[in-house]
């Protein structure tokens, strides 16, 4: 079994100390899910308040991290029953990266989208940034084409693929595809934390939503923002296999899909983050 510091783990409710043994497989005990403080957080314990108010007796554990623990192998290895935490293309990166693990944590519905955006300190536009400029990129795979595409959107590159469509061949573009970069503009790959804390220091830098979020940074005032709709990158709920079709992950889902909590999100984060929700069917 995966052992979970408690140093890295911040419990809310119930739980309070961290996770031994296998984790609940009767519907008559809590789910227990891991997630990303905000939004992810946020939302659940919404959810929370939504099944005692309307006395569905739904119960769960909620397992907050932001230490970098691989969520994946928590549901794997029985450790938790569930994960709200990451995109279909960052668990798809994953799955490939785990065979093992493949039809064994399934998802099982998409909740939101962190709309990722280009930010700068020193330019009111896109089109303001200058030639041989430095821009701040994910240092991952499964973000990097989010900011390229921006950059297409913006008519500051050109790529070999036309747009953010989930494909496998659009989920892999990096800077090899780059076909035109009139600017000659640089790219610094760095990690997501880094990239917010930076901007005041920067020509441009890209920055997830629920990070712009908790730094503070004004959504208003982003040079470019992804696209919301048909967005590929919508955060999604997984699970271990034999829990698909259990009564506690129903009930989740049916909330966590719901217009309660559509509006929750709407109203709570100022356009960074916004509903993408849909049950999903799990494929054998």
């Amino acid at each position: 079994m995966v052992a979970i510091a408690a140093a890295a783990i911040a419990a809310v409710g119930v739980l309070t100390a961290p996770v031994q043994g296998r984790a609940a497989t009767v519907s008559s005990e809590p789910l227990q899910v891991y997630l990303t403080p905000t939004p992810q957080g946020d939302v659940i314990r919404f959810v929370q308040k939504l099944a005692d108010e309307k006395g569905s007796g739904l119960k769960l554990k909620v397992i907050e991290s932001s230490q970098g623990l691989d969520a994946n192998q928590l549901v794997f290895k029985g450790d938790v029953d569930a994960n709200l935490y990451q995109h279909q293309p960052y668990f798809s990166s994953w799955l490939a990266a785990h065979p093992d693990a493949k039809g064994e944590v399934v998802p099982v519905a998409t909740l939101l989208v962190n709309i990722f955006g280009l930010y700068s300190s020193k330019f009111k536009s896109a089109q303001d940034i200058p030639e041989g400029a430095s821009i701040l990129v994910p240092n991952e795979q499964t973000n990097l084409p989010r900011a390229l595409f921006i950059l297409q959107k913006e008519g500051l590159i050109e790529l070999d693929y036309p747009k953010s469509d989930g494909s496998s061949q659009a989920v892999a573009i990096d800077e090899k595809n780059i076909v035109s970069n009139p600017k000659k503009l640089k790219f610094v790959p760095t990690d997501t934390t880094l990239r917010a804390k930076s901007l005041p220091d920067v020509q441009a830098s890209f920055i997830n939503g629920d990070i712009a979020l908790t730094n503070g940074i004004n959504p208003d005032s982003a040079l470019s923002l992804e696209d919301a709709e048909n967005n590929p990158y919508a955060n999604i709920l997984a699970v271990r296999k034999e829990l698909v079709d259990d009564p506690r992950v129903n009930l989740l889902v049916e909330y966590l899909t719901g217009p309660e909590v559509a509006k929750f999100i709407e109203d709570s984060y100022s356009g960074f983050i916004v509903p993408a929700q849909e049950r999903l069917t799990p494929t054998p």
